[in-house]
């Protein structure tokens, strides 16, 4: 996708200089804009299914594989990330619910959502393990 057209855009701010963690990132951007097109041509419906599918998938797969690191090389700040992963996936499927209950306004709260959560975490909760992780060779 062209980077002009992006709202919410993946730049060097976001690195955590782990290779795989930041191109796990760099996804999740994909998603959110994706789900911002959508909304913005009045299509927010007809894709949230396949979004929410795929921040489930996302959450399984990407914070296992952040946590694993963690876990592996003793960041001390493990326990306090895992809650905020939890908190992300209670989220997700508290607005999967008021989206199979048709729910008014859930895509738009979930763009939202994303966007802040987002921000928050990899600028100021992951950011916090790159230069733990980096010391110890973790690329």
């Amino acid at each position: 996708m062209s980077d002009t057209k992006c709202v919410f855009r993946w730049t060097d701010l976001y690195k955590v200089n782990v290779a795989l963690l930041d191109q796990q990132h760099q996804g999740l951007f994909d998603t959110v804009n994706e789900l911002e097109r959508a909304l913005r041509v009045g299509e927010g419906n007809a894709v949230i299914d396949g979004i929410l599918d795929r921040l489930v998938t996302y959450a399984g797969l990407h914070f296992a594989a952040e946590e694993s690191l963690m876990e592996r090389h003793s960041f001390p700040g493990l326990p306090t990330h895992r809650i905020q992963h939890e908190m992300f996936r209670k989220k997700m499927t508290t607005l999967l619910a008021r989206h199979r209950g048709a729910k008014a306004g859930v895509a738009v709260e979930l763009l939202l959502f994303l966007q802040t959560w987002l921000k928050q975490h990899v600028l100021r909760t992951d950011k916090q393990y790159t230069a733990f992780l980096n010391a110890r060779g973790v690329q």
